[in-house]
């Protein structure tokens, strides 16, 4: 077996098999096909799978890393490697896995672009100024599920019409990570601008089911996304901003709803995430917080004026509605 067709194998073996996300699916194969173009360029076009030595890997990795590339992106690129060459020793057609010989580089810290509330509350304004009716109202919707909802940007994508419920006032997601769906409530503002996008795309005759459609009522797929995040960027005055992207909205709807008062187990659940430690890792403390804790540092008790603004903090946790619901009464 040639390395092209062990490749495809394995990408149908992970799509229809194990039933990974299509994001998942894309990585692996992407990474793996980088691998086999790297061989072309270096003397070994489409080799045989038994012929792949651990050198040959090792090499690889060098040349990932004198391109600057980071230690993260390389383990991910090398972790795609023991995959595939795992599925093909489980399979017989190699004896040993060459890419599990090559030692990962040391992970590095997470870059994380932190994006506030008033950057998003800047781009919904700014989506308002879009140069159409129909831009101001789809794309205040598109931000909307993205910042309110904080959806993984292929479920946003495979929205459909069936997946909004007006009534219950929620969102199905179908085609979660892994597979797993689960059912996201929505607050006062995601609910008004989906039902404005609701009113116009029903006046639109649009045969596919997708929730969100582009002018020429094509599916509102992964470049209109890119496209219309970086205009509508580019009027909030945040033109090539790389802080904002969907997965940073994600991350700070996770803080969010942290700081507003919901519990890391409602949280989890909330993102769709299966481990604990995975919702962990997306909850940022931001300066407003660390400074309030800062009298807590001392030697002496807190100030004692400290606490009426603790306990109007806990006013507003009770009062909070915007931003987290696990259920809400039918609107009449």
């Amino acid at each position: 077996m040639v390395l092209s067709e062990a490749i495809e194998d394995y990408g149908q073996f992970i799509r229809h098999e194990l039933g990974h996300a299509k994001t998942t699916y894309h990585a692996y194969v992407s990474w793996q096909r980088n691998f086999a173009r790297w061989l072309a360029e270096n003397g070994h076009p489409d080799p045989l799978v038994t012929e792949i030595s651990p050198d040959l890997v090792r090499r690889y990795s060098y040349g990932m890393s004198s391109r600057d590339l980071r230690p993260r992106t390389i383990r991910g690129a090398l972790h795609a490697l023991r995959a595939l060459f795992a599925w093909l020793c489980e399979k017989g057609a190699i004896p040993t896995n060459p890419a599990k010989e090559v030692r990962l580089p040391k992970k590095d810290a997470a870059q994380r672009l932190l994006v506030t509330d008033e950057d998003l509350a800047r781009l919904l304004e700014a989506a308002g100024r879009q140069r159409t009716d129909f831009r101001c109202v789809r794309d205040r919707a598109v931000l909307s599920v993205l910042i309110f909802c904080g959806l993984r940007r292929q479920e946003f994508l495979d929205l459909e019409v069936g997946s909004l419920n007006l009534t219950d006032q929620s969102l199905l997601v179908q085609q979660g990570k892994g597979s797993k769906s689960r059912t996201v409530y929505l607050c006062d503002e995601a609910l008004t601008a989906l039902r404005e996008w609701l009113a116009m795309r029903q006046q639109i005759k649009c045969r596919h089911v997708y929730l969100f459609i582009g002018e020429t009522k094509a599916h509102f797929g992964e470049v209109s996304l890119r496209t219309m995040l970086e205009e509508v960027k580019a009027i909030a005055g945040y033109r090539g901003d790389p802080r904002i992207k969907p997965h940073s909205i994600r991350h700070a709807a996770a803080t969010r709803l942290l700081r507003n008062g919901a519990d890391i187990r409602s949280i989890q659940s909330w993102l769709g995430h299966s481990q604990l430690q995975t919702t962990a890792i997306y909850l940022h403390t931001d300066e407003q917080q660390i400074r309030k804790i800062a009298p807590l540092a001392g030697l002496q008790s807190p100030p004692k004026t400290a606490a009426p603004e603790a306990d109007q903090a806990a006013g507003r946790s009770e009062q909070r509605s915007s931003y987290f619901r696990q259920r809400r009464s039918p609107s009449h």
